[in-house]
């Protein structure tokens, strides 16, 4: 019955935070254009955490996007050591840093591979 209760308990939070991310994602493209366009981004910078803390698969898409656009990653960095410290630690969970580490983790092993596999046709 408690593990029944936790997990309806995970479900709901996540439920409510990717509720609470999009609607801050919509209320920030919307402020977005207007006169102010700072009120936007803050909309945007938390509700982008939000929606990685609601699910793998948006934080892990949300990496993917921050690695791809690396150029942009320290205007998303700025913002997010400006965050409240809640939105901050799901935030600093979308870092592209371990996508980095895994490309160069099987760029070294493809070496290794390839090295091995000369010397074994040698």
């Amino acid at each position: 019955m408690a593990e029944w209760m936790a997990k309806r308990l995970k479900q709901l939070k996540s439920t409510i935070l990717m509720i609470g991310g999009i609607l801050c994602l919509v209320i920030g493209l919307v402020f977005l254009p207007l006169p102010p366009p700072f009120f936007g981004m803050v909309f945007l910078a938390a509700g982008i955490p939000m929606l990685a803390a609601g699910s793998k698969r948006t934080r892990r898409f949300i990496q993917f996007m921050r690695w791809r656009h690396y150029r942009h990653n320290a205007k998303v960095e700025y913002l997010m050591a400006r965050l409240p410290k809640f939105l901050r630690k799901h935030g600093h969970r979308t870092r592209p840093d371990v996508l980095l580490r895994l490309r160069r983790k099987n760029t070294s092993t493809l070496t290794v591979h390839t090295d091995a596999k000369s010397a074994i046709d040698r």
